[in-house]
């Protein structure tokens, strides 16, 4: 029974972190998509900061992903 409710949990908090990965990859390529239509320098470096900052929460966010998968078992993700 233990084993049935730790599955079902890792399953569901890998789920979890499944949908905010790909939220954090919408996010970052809708700022590059910004990035071309704004010319306001300070626009264009808070934009780049706020993307830099996803970035790195991307990271760490595929990385706790990774944690929950059995040992030997690797995901292969594309760049964001």
């Amino acid at each position: 029974m233990k084993t049935i409710i730790r599955n079902t949990l890792t399953a569901a908090r890998r789920m979890a972190l499944r949908f905010q990965i790909r939220t954090l990859e919408v996010q970052i390529d809708g700022m590059g998509e910004c990035l071309e239509c704004v010319t306001d320098t300070l626009i264009r470096l808070r934009i780049g900061t706020a993307r830099a900052v996803a970035r790195r929460e991307l990271a760490r966010l595929r990385s706790e992903y990774s944690e929950t998968l059995p040992v030997g078992r690797r995901v292969v993700w594309g760049q964001a």
